[in-house]
């Protein structure tokens, strides 16, 4: 037991000046930064790294710059990625499927699942293809 209270006692925590943790800080806001890449070359854990960004935009560590607190309150559109969805209603009769492949527009392609339908028009890849039956058949 004693052995682990000097284990202890030898370790002790950092304590990083305000100068230092502020620079770390403005190094993540620097574009294309990683706050987890900045974190690991510094040797500092990355969930504290994000603490002390919350504190600098708070004014913990002085006035942070206009730049880095404007950039910290929009999202990156850079990695946002909206698709076009629209929501139709399900028939209030359905009819089973039959073999007959006329009753089907051109490029129309529809596959239905025990919890889905899915109905897709245009041209379609046979990777796109894959990928939602893999998905829908979970």
């Amino acid at each position: 037991m004693d052995e682990t209270l000097n284990r202890r006692a030898k370790r002790k925590r950092p304590n990083f000046t305000v100068e230092t943790k502020q620079n770390l800080v403005e190094q993540t806001f620097e574009a294309g930064a990683s706050v987890s890449l900045v974190a690991r070359r510094n040797g500092v854990n990355t969930n504290l790294l994000f603490r002390w960004r919350r504190q600098y935009l708070q004014g913990v560590f002085g006035v942070p710059c206009p730049e880095h607190a404007a950039a910290a309150s929009k999202p990156d559109a850079s990695t946002t990625v909206l698709l076009p969805v629209s929501v139709v209603a399900e028939p209030s009769e359905v009819t089973p499927m039959t073999g007959d492949t006329n009753s089907l527009p051109d490029n129309v392609c529809e596959i239905e699942f025990e919890r889905a339908r899915v109905r897709i028009s245009g041209e379609v890849s046979p990777a796109l293809l894959r990928l939602l039956i893999r998905e829908l058949a979970r």
